[in-house]
Parts: structure tokens; sequence; C-alpha cells
């Protein structure tokens, strides 16, 4: 039984979430990589995400911003939709690689800003485009969401609206993530029963995360940002290998 080990993934991945606003998928897909597949771990954690993006959404409330969070979200629930028919259907092995070598070049550029005080403005809308509909095949295929903080990082001036604006979009877009991995059977009794054991552990993890980052400013936050990048990235290249 890997239970115990999934545990202690979740409580780790969703500390890192209380404090990043990302990276618990990363965690705990790493982790659990070696005992279960993606379609496996994927459902999982999509039934985790939600009640978590729900809490998250209501402490930063205040500070979301609607008007932001549009197109971002259309671009999202596109490439949702393309990623979950390529989870279902492709072997992933490929695209590992590439979203890889995007997520590390992405940290790279916005670590070497914030190193050099200079943090970066939003870059032409044409990239902007691509980088939202890539975070949505990201999402759709391994329900990680670095390059939609890759995006609203470069359309955020402050951790709070980062944060409030990423998570009603990430809580919109596991909405329909539930619907369309239902649909294609990725969604099973078993994916259920397993979130429900791990809960607790959700919770404690998120609340500890979020204690932690309410004393962090936002240039600090953003580095982190740069640096969860860059931490998502090479698994994903390395497992493309």
């Amino acid at each position: 039984m890997d239970m115990p080990l999934w545990m202690l993934a979740v409580l780790v991945g969703y500390f890192v979430k209380g404090v990043a606003g990302i990276g618990n998928t990363l965690v705990v897909t790493s982790a659990m990589s070696y005992t279960r597949t993606n379609a496996e771990i994927t459902p999982v954690e999509l039934l985790l995400c939600i009640p978590t993006n729900l809490v998250v959404t209501w402490v930063y409330r205040k500070h979301i911003n609607w008007k932001l969070a549009v197109a971002p979200l259309c671009m999202v629930l596109i490439g949702d939709i393309l990623g979950v028919l390529l989870l279902k259907n492709v072997d992933v092995t490929a695209m590992k690689m590439v979203f890889g070598v995007v997520l590390i070049l992405l940290s790279v550029e916005q670590l070497w800003r914030e190193l050099r005080g200079k943090p970066g403005k939003a870059a032409h809308p044409a990239l902007m485009l691509a980088l939202g509909i890539s975070a949505g095949v990201l999402c759709g295929m391994f329900g990680v969401g670095a390059l939609l903080a890759a995006y609203l990082s470069r359309v955020t001036t402050d951790d709070m609206t980062y944060k409030g604006t990423m998570s009603v979009i990430f809580t919109v877009e596991n909405a329909f993530r539930i619907v369309a991995y239902s649909v294609t059977g990725l969604l099973t009794t078993a994916s259920l029963i397993n979130a429900a054991m791990l809960l607790p552990f959700m919770g404690a993890g998120l609340f500890l995360g979020i204690r932690l980052s309410s004393r962090m400013n936002a240039r600090t936050m953003r580095i982190i940002i740069g640096a969860m990048l860059l931490i998502s990235g090479v698994p994903l290249l390395l497992a493309g290998l």
C-alpha cells in the first residue's frame, strides 16, 4: 500500500500550495509517479484541488481582479479540452519534455528579472495567448498550474491579487475538468475514496502554508514562483527523456 507516501506527499504539497499558490501537483505527482500512473494521480489531485481553491478564493476574495481573470480563464478552458483528450488517448512522454523545457526557460527569465530588481511587463499579446492556452493543456494533462502562474505573474502587481485571481480561475477550471474527467472515464470510485482519505492532510498543509505566506512580501513571492516554475520543469523534462 502506498497510502502513507501519498499522505506525506499531500501534506507537503499543499503546504507549498499555501505558500506559493502552486506546487501541490508537482510534489504529489513526483512522489507518486513511482507507483501510480498520471491517469490515476491527476483525478485524485483534482478532487483535492477543488476544496483547496475554494478556501484560497475565500481567503483572498477582496483581492480578486475579476476583469483580469476572464481572458486567462477562457484560454485555460480551451487548453483543458486539448489536455484531457491527450491524457486519455496519447503517450504523454514527449509532451512532458516540451513543457519541462518551457517551464525552465520561463523560470530562468523570471528569476533573472526579480534578482536584478527589474520586474518585467506583460509580453506581446500573441505570446500571452499561447502561454494561456498552453497553461490549459498542462492543467488538463497533468493538473499542473505552473504556466498559469507564469501568465498571472506577468499581469498582476501584488501577491494578493495574484493569489486571489489565480484561485478563482483554478476553481472554475477544476469544475470544468471534473466534468471532462467524468465523461472520459478518468474519474473513478477509487479516485473518490483516495481523495476522501487524503482530505485531512490537504487541509493541514494548506493551513500552515497560508499562515507562512502572510509574512512574505510581493518580491519574495515572485522569486518563490520563479523557483517553483524551475522545480516544476525539471521533473517534467527528465520524465520525457
